[in-house]
């Protein structure tokens, strides 16, 4: 299989089309007509992520963030993107990656998070082109047992606002930087869920929250979407590519 035909898998399932205006997903350093000899899949490509494909045999990177995001106007080695870009030129590796059309797409990362949290999502209260889902919680939990769940689920710590005693029926899904929708938020206090999950909470959103009683789960950005991995790799692997994670962590201490 050539790298062309891996993209044109990932294309079918999350369309370049979805993807928000200022994202861009997509090919970022692309030898198209390379047989695949192996994929790494990661969150955010660094040097480290290149060097790591290269000495395990993979000449494709698959990455959730683009690392070709802002403008680039000149490569200059040392710089963080050029060195990336360097790296990967140099080793023959192609850079692809599947960023905001995954999120909002049908099977996302929304519906991913919110389905290993326990969430039944009501497609018809924000289905796809959204950048949340919304649904039911399963079972009686307190907000504090659900804040557990999901720092249990994502393996890491989190951080919460709102009455930990407070019973959570409906919770809405948001990864990545959804802690700065002022809108989503003020629509959950309006009644629409009794908890936000989500990442990158504003500190005058936060405060909002706490005023309205609101309860929030606050995970790390990368914690949050660690998950478009492990979509890529079912997607992948129907296909018969086998897929490697990159040996990669949260930027933060824990």
């Amino acid at each position: 299989m050539k790298v062309k035909d891996v993209i044109r898998i990932i294309e079918g399932y999350a369309p370049l089309e979805l993807q928000a205006d200022f994202d861009n997903s997509g090919m970022q350093v692309c030898f198209e007509e390379d047989e695949v000899r192996g994929v790494l899949l990661c969150v955010d490509v660094t040097p480290a992520v290149i060097d790591e494909a290269a000495a395990k045999g993979a000449n494709m990177v698959i990455s959730h963030h683009p690392v070709l995001f802002n403008p680039v106007k000149k490569i200059v080695a040392g710089g963080f993107v050029s060195d990336v870009i360097l790296k990967a030129a140099a080793a023959r590796v192609s850079i692809y990656s599947a960023h905001t059309n995954l999120d909002c797409v049908l099977g996302g990362l929304n519906d991913f998070l919110a389905g290993a949290l326990g969430i039944d999502v009501d497609i018809e209260r924000a289905g796809e082109g959204e950048y949340y889902r919304i649904g039911t919680v399963h079972g009686s939990l307190t907000f504090g047992q659900f804040a557990e769940k999901c720092a249990k689920t994502v393996g890491a710590g989190v951080r919460t606002i709102g009455d930990r005693d407070k019973v959570i029926a409906t919770a809405l899904v948001s990864t990545g930087a959804g802690g700065g929708d002022r809108d989503m938020f003020a629509m959950c206090m309006r009644g629409e869920a009794d908890v936000v999950v989500t990442a990158e909470v504003r500190h005058d959103v936060a405060v909002a929250c706490a005023q309205a009683g609101l309860c929030v789960v606050e995970l790390t950005h990368y914690d949050s979407e660690k998950c478009a991995r492990n979509i890529l790799a079912g997607l992948l692997g129907s296909k018969g590519v086998d897929c490697l994670f990159a040996s990669e962590k949260s930027p933060y201490n824990e």
